[in-house]
């Protein structure tokens, strides 16, 4: 996944990342899309609120499908499956997309899902 990201991002520090997934997998929500028992791609995220309120979202930490599925159902029905919850726990859905090369196509898939683009993020470079 990291592999694909735009360039100028931070790199990987394994420690951190096996702990965000720990915490993910013990206290938030994981979902694998699999095709012929094989991981194709996979959401996870966590509830959690704005710096400025105790309101709560379920946000995503990750999303990611290998390219070669990306053509297939395993994005949208990941991502459906992620809407579901939040709407199953009555708790509103942020996913965002900041290091994909590929982000209007992203934006679309959003948007095609009757999500709303609320922002950008601009980085130094």
């Amino acid at each position: 996944m990291h592999s694909g990201t735009v360039d100028g991002t931070s790199p990987v520090k394994s420690e951190k990342l096996t702990s965000v997934i720990s915490d993910a997998l013990h206290r938030g929500i994981v979902i694998v899309a699999e095709v012929d028992g094989k991981i194709v791609g996979s959401i996870g995220g966590m509830e959690t609120s704005d710096w400025w309120s105790d309101k709560l979202y379920l946000a995503d930490l990750w999303f990611f499908v290998y390219k070669e599925h990306r053509k297939s159902r395993a994005a949208l029905k990941l991502v459906k499956s992620f809407l579901e919850i939040g709407r199953d726990a009555n708790i509103k859905v942020k996913l965002g997309h900041i290091y994909s090369g590929d982000i209007d196509r992203k934006d679309n898939f959003y948007e095609r899902l009757g999500m709303s683009k609320v922002g950008s993020l601009y980085m130094e470079a």
